[in-house]
C-alpha cells in the first residue's frame, strides 16, 4: 500500500461499527467461559501499555511529519528561485546569439555596401573546414600509400631468402587493402582510388612472389629433366636435385594460402564447410603442367599431320599417356609433399589431371562447332570422349579435388543447348537408320537358329539385331553421370525403337487377321501375308511364331534390363525428381510421358512428371505393348489350330451312330481301358478310332509337330493347355451335347479321345489326361456299365442305373462325393454329371 493511502487512512473518523465489531471479537476470543474474568486484570494492563506506546509514537511521528514538510517547503522555494534565473539568463542569451547571427549574416550594421562576392565568416569557417578534411584526407592516404610500398619492399627483399617470413608483409598488406574496403571513411572517389591502388598492388606483389618463387621451383624442374617421365626408385645422384624440387616446391605452395584468402575461401588445411566445393589448384603442379601442355599444343593445336579433327583418339591417347608416365612420381614424391604440407584434402595425380584437362576442353571446345556439320564425326568424338572420361573414372580413379563427382570432359557437348542437341540428334538418325536396316532386311524374321536351343527364347534376326543396337546405345549414354542426359537417350530414342518395333509386328498381327487380301498388300511389313493360304496351316502358324518369338524375346530383356542396377539406379532418379515435382504417389511409367520433340538441352532441373511405382522397372511401359501382342498372338494360334481341327472333323461332328448298339461286335466290356477291366487283357487293341477324326488328328499333330519345334518348351506346353481347352469345348458341345451314346457309343468316344488326342499329346507331355480332365471324366461316365459284370469287372464297378439312383436320390448329401470320388471323377460337378448321364440312352430307358 502507497503511503498517501495510509495517510488517508489514519485521517478517516472511527466507524463505530466496525470498531465494536473488533471489541465484540476481542472479548469473545478472551473470555470464552467464567473462569476467564480472572485473567481481565492482566489483559487490561497490557491494553494500556500498548495505547501508552501507540501515544508515544504518534507523538514521535508527528514531529518527525512537521520537520520534513518544513524542509521540502524550503528546497521547493529555493527551487523556483533558482528556475527563474535560468529563465532570465536563457532569454538574455537569445537576445546575444540574434545580435551575433545578424553580425554573420549582414553585411554591416552601417548599412555600407558590400561587394557582392564578398563572404560572410560562416562560409569562410565551412571553407576552412573543408580544407582541413582534404588535408587530412590526403595524409592518411599518403600515409596508406607509405605504408603499402614498405610492407610491399620488405615482401620483395626476403622473398629470395625466406619465402615464409615474406609472407607476413604480404598478408599484412591484403589485410589492409580488406580494411579500406570494410572501413570507407573517406569520399567515394578518395575510397576508390586508394582501394584500386591497393588491389594492384597486392596483385603485382602475389605475380612477383610467384615468379621469383616459380623461377626457382623451374630450376629444380630443369635439374630433374622435367617433363621427362621421372623412375623410382631415384639413383644416387638423384637424392640431392630432389631435396631442392621439395625445398622449391614447398617455398611455392606457401603461396597457396594466401590465395585461398583473398578469394574468401577455406583453407586447405581446416575441414571445408561444403565438402562439394573445388578446391583451388595448386601453383607447383600448373607450373610442371605447363611444359606438358605446350607438348599438346605443339602437336595438336599447330598445322601438322596429328592434328586432324578426325581423330580425336590421338590426343585423348597423348594425355593418357602422360599421366601414365608421371603418375608413379605425382602419386609418391609429390603426394608425400603435400601430407607434409598439411595439404590433406588435395590428390596429387588428381590435381595434375586436372591441370592436364584444362587443354583438353579447350581443345574439345574449339572443334566443336565444326563437328556440327560432319555428323560421323561427331558422334565418334563424342564416343572417345565418353571413353577417354570413362578410362579417367576407372583406371585413374579421378575426382575433381573437393568435389564428390565429376561430369567429364563430354560435358562440352553436353553443357551447351546446342551441341547436345546436335548430338542427340545425330544418335538418334544413326538408331533409326540401323533400324530400318534391320527391320527391311530380308531375313528380317527368320529364326536365328545359332540361339536357339531346347529351353531358351527363340528370336528372330530382326529382334536379336534390334537387341544389339539398343546395347549399343545405352553402351553411349551409360558413362554419363548426369541423370537428364541418361534419360534422354532412353526416352528419345531407345523407348521410339521399341515402341517402333512392337507397332510394326502389331501391323502385320493386324494385317494377318484380316481376310481381305486388298488390307494384306497395303502394310509395308517385312514377312506380311501375300494371299489367303499364308493365313492356314503351317504356313500360317510360321509367320504368328515368328511374331510371337520376336516379341516374346524383346519384352523378355527389356523386362531383365529393367533389373539391372543401372536401369534400377535411372528409375530411382525419375521416382525421387517426380515425387519432388508432384508431391504426390507415384504415377505410370514415365516412359511414354516423357517425350522431347525436338531434342532440346537438358538442364539440372529436368524431370519426368510420370512415374510409375518404385516397385515397377523403367521398362515397364515399353514392355506392356509387347505383353499384349504375346497374349495376341498367342490367342490367334490357338484359334487357327482348334478351328483348323474343327473344320477337318466336320464329318466327326455329322457322325449319328453314336447310339447304335451295333457299331461294332464285340462286347462293350472289352472296348475301353479303365482300372476297372482285367488288367491281363488291353482292350485298346480291340477298337480303333473313329475313321472320321482320322483327317482333323492328321490335321491337330501337324500343327502341334510344328510349334513343338519352333516354340521353346515351356510357351509350347502353355498354347497345348489352352488348345486343350478349346477342343474340350468342342467336344462337349459340338459332339456330347448333341447326341445320344449307348454304352458301345461311349466307347467309341473314349476310344478316339484316349487312342486320338491323348496318344498324340503323349509325344509332348507324359499325361495328356491332366489337360482334357473334363474330357477324361467324360469318358468315364459315358462308358458306365448297364449291367455288373463279371468277366471282367472285378471290381464291381457301379452301373449307369446305380449312379442314376444315387444322383437322384437326396437323403444322403454325402452320397454324391463319395460316388465322384469312387468313380475317380474330379473336375465335374453333380450337374454336369447329371447332364452327361442324361446323353446316355439307358438313361431315357430307364
Amino acid at each position: 500500500m502507497s503511503s498517501s493511502t495510509d495517510v488517508e487512512t489514519f485521517l478517516k473518523k472511527p466507524d463505530n461499527s466496525t470498531t465494536g465489531g473488533h471489541v465484540v471479537e476481542f472479548l469473545n476470543s478472551r473470555f470464552r467461559e467464567l473462569e476467564d474474568l480472572e485473567k481481565l486484570d492482566s489483559i487490561l494492563s497490557n491494553i494500556k501499555k500498548r495505547e501508552t506506546e501507540s501515544e508515544e509514537k504518534r507523538v514521535k511521528t508527528q514531529e518527525k511529519t512537521t520537520e520534513t514538510l518544513q524542509s521540502s517547503l524550503k528546497a521547493f522555494k529555493s527551487t523556483v528561485a533558482l528556475l527563474e534565473g535560468f529563465q532570465a539568463t536563457r532569454m538574455d542569451l537569445e537576445e546575444d546569439l540574434t545580435d551575433h547571427c545578424g553580425e554573420l549574416t549582414s553585411s554591416g550594421s552601417s548599412g555600407i555596401r558590400q561587394k557582392p562576392k564578398s563572404k560572410t565568416f560562416l562560409q569562410d569557417l565551412i571553407l576552412l573546414n573543408d580544407n582541413i578534411s582534404d588535408l587530412k584526407a590526403a595524409k592518411q592516404y599518403l600515409g596508406t600509400v607509405m605504408v603499402a610500398e614498405e610492407l610491399s619492399n620488405q615482401a620483395t627483399q626476403l622473398i629470395e631468402k625466406s619465402p615464409q617470413k615474406a609472407l607476413v608483409p604480404y598478408m599484412q598488406l591484403a589485410e589492409l587493402s580488406q580494411n579500406i574496403r570494410k572501413n570507407n571513411n573517406y569520399s567515394d572517389g578518395v575510397v576508390g582510388n586508394l582501394d584500386e591502388y591497393l588491389m594492384r598492388t597486392v596483385e603485382a606483389l602475389l605475380l612477383e612472389m610467384r615468379s621469383r618463387l616459380t623461377k626457382k621451383f623451374q630450376q629444380t624442374l630443369d635439374a630433374l629433366q622435367w617433363p621427362n617421365p621421372i623412375k623410382l626408385p631415384y639413383p644416387p645422384n638423384m637424392r640431392d636435385k630432389i631435396v631442392a624440387f621439395r625445398k622449391a616446391f614447398i617455398e611455392l605452395l606457401l603461396l597457396q594460402r594466401p590465395v585461398e584468402n583473398l578469394d574468401n575461401r577455406t583453407s586447405s588445411r581446416d575441414s571445408t564447410k561444403d565438402k562439394n566445393q573445388e578446391l583451388p589448384r595448386l601453383i607447383p603442379i600448373e607450373v610442371m603442367v605447363e611444359p606438358l601442355i605446350l607438348r599438346f599444343r605443339y602437336h595438336f593445336d599447330a598445322k601438322r599431320g596429328t592434328n586432324r579433327i578426325d581423330k580425336p583418339e590421338w590426343f585423348f591417347t597423348f594425355v593418357l599417356n602422360m599421366i601414365r608416365d608421371h603418375s608413379l612420381f605425382i602419386a609418391e614424391e609429390v603426394q608425400s609433399i603435400l601430407n607434409e604440407a598439411k595439404f590433406t584434402l588435395y590428390n596429387a595425380k588428381n590435381d595434375f589431371i586436372r591441370a592436364l584437362l584444362t587443354v583438353v576442353t579447350h581443345k574439345l571446345s574449339h572443334i566443336a562447332p565444326s563437328l556440327l556439320n560432319t555428323p560421323h564425326i561427331f558422334s565418334h568424338t563424342v564416343f572417345e570422349t565418353l571413353q577417354f572420361d570413362q578410362t579417367l573414372r576407372e583406371v585413374h580413379f579421378y575426382v575433381p579435388p573437393g568435389l564428390g563427382e565429376w561430369k567429364g570432359c563430354v560435358e562440352v557437348f553436353t553443357g551447351r543447348k546446342e551441341l547436345f542437341k546436335a548430338w542427340l540428334q545425330v544418335e538418334r538418325d544413326f538408331a533409326e537408320a540401323r533400324y530400318n536396316d534391320i527391320v527391311h532386311a530380308e531375313d528380317a524374321w527368320d529364326i536365328d537358329e545359332d540361339a536357339s536351343s531346347e529351353d531358351e527364347l527363340r528370336p528372330t534376326k530382326s529382334a536379336e539385331k534390334l537387341i544389339d543396337l539398343l546395347e549399343l546405345i545405352t553402351s553411349r549414354y551409360k558413362p554419363l553421370p548426369m541423370f537428364n542426359i541418361r534419360i534422354r537417350f532412353l526416352v528419345d530414342i531407345q523407348t521410339e525403337l521399341l515402341d517402333a518395333y512392337a507397332k510394326r509386328i502389331e501391323s502385320a498381327v493386324n494385317a494377318f487377321e484380316s481376310l481381305g487380301h486388298s488390307i494384306m498388300k497395303a502394310v509395308p511389313v517385312a514377312g506380311a501375308v501375300s494371299d489367303n493360304k499364308s493365313t492356314e496351316g503351317v504356313e500360317g502358324l510360321k509367320r504368328l511364331c515368328r511374331w510371337l518369338s520376336s516379341a516374346r524375346y524383346v519384352c523378355a530383356v527389356i523386362k531383365e534390363w529393367g533389373e539391372d542396377p543401372f536401369f534400377l539406379d535411372l528409375w530411382h532418379g525419375v521416382n525421387i525428381r517426380a515425387a519432388m515435382n508432384t508431391d504426390a504417389a507415384s504415377l505410370p511409367s514415365p516412359i511414354h510421358s516423357v517425350r522431347s520433340s525436338e531434342g532440346d538441352a537438358p538442364d539440372e532441373d529436368y524431370e519426368a512428371n510420370d512415374t510409375s511405382s518404385n516397385d515397377g522397372t523403367i521398362f515397364d511401359g515399353s514392355a506392356e505393348p509387347y505383353d499384349r501382342l504375346i497374349e495376341r498372338v498367342e490367342r490367334i494360334i490357338v484359334r487357327n489350330v482348334s478351328r483348323e481341327f474343327t473344320n477337318e472333323a466336320k464329318a466327326y461332328n455329322r457322325k449319328s451312330t453314336w447310339s447304335r448298339k451295333d457299331i461294332h461286335t464285340f462286347e462293350a466290356s472289352v472296348a475301353f481301358p479303365t482300372s476297372h477291366l482285367d488288367p491281363t487283357f488291353d482292350p485298346k487293341k480291340a477298337i480303333e478310332i473313329s475313321p472320321e477324326l482320322y483327317t482333323p488328328l492328321a490335321q491337330l499333330t501337324h500343327s502341334l509337330t510344328f510349334l513343338a519345334d519352333n516354340l521353346p518348351n515351356r510357351h509350347f506346353l502353355q498354347l497345348y493347355k489352352e488348345l486343350s481347352k478349346e477342343i474340350e469345348d468342342y467336344l462337349w458341345h459340338r459332339i456330347l451335347m448333341r447326341n445320344q451314346f449307348s454304352e458301345i457309343g461311349g466307347w467309341q468316344f473314349a476310344t478316339d479321345v484316349e487312342k486320338g488326342l491323348f496318344t498324340i499329346g503323349r509325344r509332348w507331355v507324359r499325361k495328356p489326361e491332366t489337360y482334357f480332365r473334363r474330357t477324361h471324366d467324360v469318358c468315364i461316365l459315358l462308358t458306365l456299365p448297364t449291367e455288373k459284370e463279371d468277366r471282367h469287372n472285378t471290381r464291381k464297378q457301379k452301373t449307369i442305373f446305380e449312379v442314376l439312383h444315387i444322383l437322384t436320390n437326396n437323403d444322403e448329401p454325402n452320397a454324391i462325393p463319395r460316388l465322384l470320388e469312387e468313380l475317380q471323377i474330379y473336375v465335374l460337378n453333380a450337374e454336369e454329371v447329371r447332364e452327361v448321364i442324361e446323353r446316355r440312352v439307358e438313361f431315357w430307358r430307364h
